[in-house]
Protein backbone atom coordinates (compact mmCIF):
# COMPACT_ATOMS: atom_id res chain seq x y z
CA UNK A 1 0.00 0.00 0.00
CA UNK A 2 1.01 3.42 -0.92
CA UNK A 3 0.84 6.44 1.59
CA UNK A 4 1.31 9.86 1.12
CA UNK A 5 4.23 11.43 3.35
CA UNK A 6 3.91 14.58 4.94
CA UNK A 7 4.97 16.61 8.00
CA UNK A 8 2.40 17.10 10.63
CA UNK A 9 2.25 20.73 12.62
CA UNK A 10 3.23 20.57 16.42
CA UNK A 11 -0.40 21.95 16.82
CA UNK A 12 -1.42 21.82 20.66
CA UNK A 13 -4.61 20.22 21.64
CA UNK A 14 -7.31 23.10 21.47
CA UNK A 15 -5.43 25.07 18.97
CA UNK A 16 -5.41 22.90 16.03
CA UNK A 17 -6.30 23.63 13.14
CA UNK A 18 -9.19 22.03 11.79
CA UNK A 19 -10.83 20.57 8.58
CA UNK A 20 -14.04 19.31 7.61
CA UNK A 21 -14.28 15.46 6.84
CA UNK A 22 -17.78 14.53 5.11
CA UNK A 23 -19.18 10.98 3.92
CA UNK A 24 -22.11 9.15 3.86
CA UNK A 25 -21.95 8.28 7.46
CA UNK A 26 -19.50 11.26 9.31
CA UNK A 27 -19.78 14.61 9.02
CA UNK A 28 -18.15 17.03 11.59
CA UNK A 29 -15.38 19.35 12.67
CA UNK A 30 -14.72 22.07 14.90
CA UNK A 31 -15.78 25.76 13.99
CA UNK A 32 -12.16 27.40 12.56
CA UNK A 33 -10.39 29.77 14.49
CA UNK A 34 -11.08 33.31 13.65
CA UNK A 35 -8.67 34.74 11.31
CA UNK A 36 -6.86 31.49 10.40
CA UNK A 37 -6.63 30.49 6.98
CA UNK A 38 -9.45 28.99 4.99
CA UNK A 39 -10.03 25.24 4.38
CA UNK A 40 -11.71 23.57 1.70
CA UNK A 41 -14.13 21.10 2.14
CA UNK A 42 -12.26 17.26 1.63
CA UNK A 43 -14.58 14.01 1.29
CA UNK A 44 -12.48 11.27 2.92
CA UNK A 45 -12.83 8.50 0.92
CA UNK A 46 -13.61 4.99 3.21
CA UNK A 47 -11.07 2.13 3.44
CA UNK A 48 -11.22 -0.61 0.78
CA UNK A 49 -12.39 -3.24 3.03
CA UNK A 50 -14.82 -4.12 5.39
CA UNK A 51 -14.04 -3.19 9.35
CA UNK A 52 -14.27 -6.18 11.54
CA UNK A 53 -16.56 -4.35 13.96
CA UNK A 54 -19.44 -2.11 14.22
CA UNK A 55 -17.37 1.80 14.13
CA UNK A 56 -20.76 3.18 16.18
CA UNK A 57 -23.42 2.15 19.06
CA UNK A 58 -25.98 3.95 20.96
CA UNK A 59 -25.60 6.19 23.48
CA UNK A 60 -28.73 5.96 25.98
CA UNK A 61 -27.22 8.62 28.34
CA UNK A 62 -28.36 11.90 27.14
CA UNK A 63 -31.37 11.71 29.17
CA UNK A 64 -33.34 13.11 25.80
CA UNK A 65 -35.07 9.53 25.48
CA UNK A 66 -33.95 9.29 22.17
CA UNK A 67 -30.51 7.18 20.81
CA UNK A 68 -27.80 8.95 20.76
CA UNK A 69 -25.25 7.66 17.80
CA UNK A 70 -21.82 7.61 18.19
CA UNK A 71 -19.74 7.11 15.00
CA UNK A 72 -15.92 7.02 14.67
CA UNK A 73 -13.90 8.61 11.85
CA UNK A 74 -13.44 6.54 9.02
CA UNK A 75 -9.77 7.56 9.75
CA UNK A 76 -10.04 6.05 13.44
CA UNK A 77 -12.07 2.89 12.48
CA UNK A 78 -11.12 -0.77 12.94
CA UNK A 79 -10.37 -2.14 9.88
CA UNK A 80 -7.97 -4.21 8.14
CA UNK A 81 -6.88 -2.04 5.58
CA UNK A 82 -6.50 1.26 7.92
CA UNK A 83 -6.32 4.21 5.53
CA UNK A 84 -3.30 5.66 7.49
CA UNK A 85 0.48 4.92 8.52
CA UNK A 86 0.95 5.40 12.21
CA UNK A 87 3.56 3.03 13.63
CA UNK A 88 3.29 3.65 17.23
CA UNK A 89 6.77 2.72 17.85
CA UNK A 90 7.81 6.50 15.72
CA UNK A 91 7.18 9.73 16.78
CA UNK A 92 3.87 11.54 15.64
CA UNK A 93 5.37 13.39 12.46
CA UNK A 94 5.82 10.18 10.66
CA UNK A 95 2.17 9.52 10.49
CA UNK A 96 0.99 8.96 6.92
CA UNK A 97 -2.12 9.08 5.30
CA UNK A 98 -3.66 7.68 1.70
CA UNK A 99 -3.46 9.39 -1.35
CA UNK A 100 -6.06 12.02 -1.76
CA UNK A 101 -6.69 12.81 1.99
CA UNK A 102 -5.37 15.92 3.20
CA UNK A 103 -3.53 16.29 6.39
CA UNK A 104 -6.29 18.83 7.80
CA UNK A 105 -8.55 15.62 7.63
CA UNK A 106 -6.75 14.67 11.11
CA UNK A 107 -7.65 18.02 12.96
CA UNK A 108 -11.32 16.88 12.38
CA UNK A 109 -13.76 15.56 15.15
CA UNK A 110 -12.92 12.16 15.92
CA UNK A 111 -16.76 11.16 16.32
CA UNK A 112 -19.67 12.69 14.22
CA UNK A 113 -20.78 14.46 17.38
CA UNK A 114 -18.02 17.39 18.76
CA UNK A 115 -17.64 15.09 21.84
CA UNK A 116 -15.04 16.95 24.82
CA UNK A 117 -13.55 13.40 25.76
CA UNK A 118 -13.84 9.69 24.82
CA UNK A 119 -12.43 7.12 26.52
CA UNK A 120 -9.69 4.29 25.06
CA UNK A 121 -8.96 0.54 26.69
CA UNK A 122 -6.58 -1.65 25.98
CA UNK A 123 -8.13 -5.33 26.08
CA UNK A 124 -4.89 -6.80 26.98
CA UNK A 125 -3.81 -4.41 29.68
CA UNK A 126 -7.13 -2.81 31.01
CA UNK A 127 -5.12 -0.42 33.28
CA UNK A 128 -3.60 1.46 30.08
CA UNK A 129 -6.57 2.77 29.46
CA UNK A 130 -6.90 6.45 28.00
CA UNK A 131 -9.12 9.39 28.46
CA UNK A 132 -8.94 12.10 25.57
CA UNK A 133 -10.24 15.37 26.62
CA UNK A 134 -10.62 18.75 24.13
CA UNK A 135 -12.94 21.23 25.53
CA UNK A 136 -13.39 22.45 21.54
CA UNK A 137 -14.31 18.61 20.74
CA UNK A 138 -11.86 15.86 20.25
CA UNK A 139 -10.08 15.40 17.46
CA UNK A 140 -8.38 12.68 15.21
CA UNK A 141 -5.02 14.51 15.95
CA UNK A 142 -5.92 14.04 20.03
CA UNK A 143 -6.65 10.71 19.83
CA UNK A 144 -3.67 9.87 18.19
CA UNK A 145 -1.20 11.80 20.21
CA UNK A 146 -2.40 10.65 23.35
CA UNK A 147 -1.88 6.93 22.29
CA UNK A 148 1.24 7.83 21.35
CA UNK A 149 2.43 9.42 24.51
CA UNK A 150 0.18 6.41 26.59
CA UNK A 151 3.15 4.02 24.98
CA UNK A 152 5.51 5.67 24.92
CA UNK A 153 5.76 5.32 28.99
CA UNK A 154 8.39 2.76 31.10
CA UNK A 155 7.29 -0.18 32.44
CA UNK A 156 6.81 -1.40 35.82
CA UNK A 157 8.31 -4.36 36.83
CA UNK A 158 4.91 -6.38 37.24
CA UNK A 159 4.74 -5.25 33.14
CA UNK A 160 7.92 -6.78 32.20
CA UNK A 161 6.71 -10.11 33.84
CA UNK A 162 3.72 -10.38 31.14
CA UNK A 163 6.10 -10.49 28.60
CA UNK A 164 9.61 -12.17 28.75
CA UNK A 165 9.84 -10.91 24.95
CA UNK A 166 9.51 -7.50 25.56
CA UNK A 167 13.20 -7.02 26.16
CA UNK A 168 14.05 -8.49 22.71
CA UNK A 169 11.80 -5.98 21.13
CA UNK A 170 13.42 -3.13 23.19
CA UNK A 171 16.45 -3.97 22.17
CA UNK A 172 15.20 -3.82 17.91
CA UNK A 173 13.62 -0.62 18.53
CA UNK A 174 17.09 1.14 20.37
CA UNK A 175 19.49 -1.12 18.40
CA UNK A 176 20.53 2.56 16.73
CA UNK A 177 19.16 5.09 19.25
CA UNK A 178 21.29 4.89 22.43
CA UNK A 179 18.97 7.81 23.67
CA UNK A 180 16.02 6.01 23.39
CA UNK A 181 18.13 2.96 25.32
CA UNK A 182 19.37 4.98 28.31
CA UNK A 183 15.41 5.21 28.81
CA UNK A 184 14.70 1.82 28.92
CA UNK A 185 11.79 -0.67 28.03
CA UNK A 186 8.24 0.85 27.22
CA UNK A 187 4.77 -0.05 26.95
CA UNK A 188 5.08 -0.28 23.24
CA UNK A 189 7.90 -3.27 23.67
CA UNK A 190 4.86 -5.75 25.32
CA UNK A 191 3.09 -5.27 21.70
CA UNK A 192 5.93 -6.88 20.05
CA UNK A 193 5.77 -7.04 16.34
CA UNK A 194 2.21 -5.12 16.48
CA UNK A 195 3.44 -2.01 16.28
CA UNK A 196 0.83 -0.05 13.90
CA UNK A 197 -2.23 1.00 14.93
CA UNK A 198 -5.82 -0.77 13.41
CA UNK A 199 -8.23 1.51 14.83
CA UNK A 200 -10.70 1.21 17.58
CA UNK A 201 -14.06 -0.18 17.80
CA UNK A 202 -16.99 -0.03 20.44
CA UNK A 203 -15.91 -1.50 23.89
CA UNK A 204 -18.05 -3.13 25.74
CA UNK A 205 -17.42 -0.84 28.57
CA UNK A 206 -19.98 1.20 27.41
CA UNK A 207 -20.82 4.24 26.00
CA UNK A 208 -17.92 6.54 24.17
CA UNK A 209 -15.26 3.76 24.85
CA UNK A 210 -13.83 2.52 22.60
CA UNK A 211 -11.25 -0.61 22.48
CA UNK A 212 -7.65 0.01 20.27
CA UNK A 213 -6.33 -2.88 17.80
CA UNK A 214 -3.16 -3.30 16.56
CA UNK A 215 -1.46 -4.91 13.59
CA UNK A 216 2.22 -6.41 12.41
CA UNK A 217 1.82 -4.59 8.92
CA UNK A 218 -0.40 -2.25 6.86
Amino acid sequence: MSYKSWTLSPYSSGTSAYGHVQSDHWTGAPAPTPGAPHMNTVSLPHPNSTPHHPSSFYDMSSGSGTPHILALNPLLSYASRPPLYFNVAQDIQHIRLLPGCAPTLLHAHALNHSSTQLYIRFPQYPHWSIEVTNSRGVTVYDVLIRIRETLNYSISSQEASVSPLASEYFRARTRTDPREYMQGVKRVDLLGPNVFFAGLSPSINGPNCWDIHFCPNV
